[in-house]
């Protein structure tokens, strides 16, 4: 079977991250609704809004550190925010493929690295390239 290059670089997605807000501040208040006591609700909440730190380190944009990502012959490399040579990257066993989502999960040495990437992050024909090549992959 022959291999077919892959090359990301995907759109800052403000509403995705803006979306992603809006779901942490939603479990943030749940414990609260739920009538939990205050010490576990407000620890509950405040890893609820912690976990968005993360989470938003994956979503494009200039709060994540992955730039970009090609797939050339088996070999993922990743360019990353700071750095001007290209890494190495082994795809991740957090990587999952939807219709409409593509959650990346990659390793990097000892780092970890990713992107959630919507539809709209890259146009159609990167996309659907993506996700083949990831489902060859995994």
């Amino acid at each position: 079977m022959t291999s077919f290059p892959a090359t990301i670089e995907p759109r800052p997605q403000p509403r995705l991250a803006a979306g992603l807000l809006l779901w942490h501040l939603v479990a943030a208040a749940f414990p609260w609704i739920a009538g939990c006591p205050a010490w576990p609700a407000g620890t509950l909440s405040l890893l609820a809004l912690a976990g968005f730190a993360a989470t938003l380190a994956r979503v494009p944009g200039a709060h994540c550190r992955l730039r970009g990502l090609a797939c050339t012959d088996g070999v993922w490399r990743a360019r990353v925010l700071g750095d001007a040579r290209l890494w190495v990257v082994r795809i991740g066993p957090g990587t999952r493929v939807y219709s409409g989502l593509v959650v990346l999960d990659l390793l990097a040495g000892g780092r970890r690295l990713g992107w959630l990437l919507p539809r709209t992050a890259l146009r159609p024909e990167e996309f659907r390239r993506l996700k083949a090549r990831l489902r060859l992959a995994c």
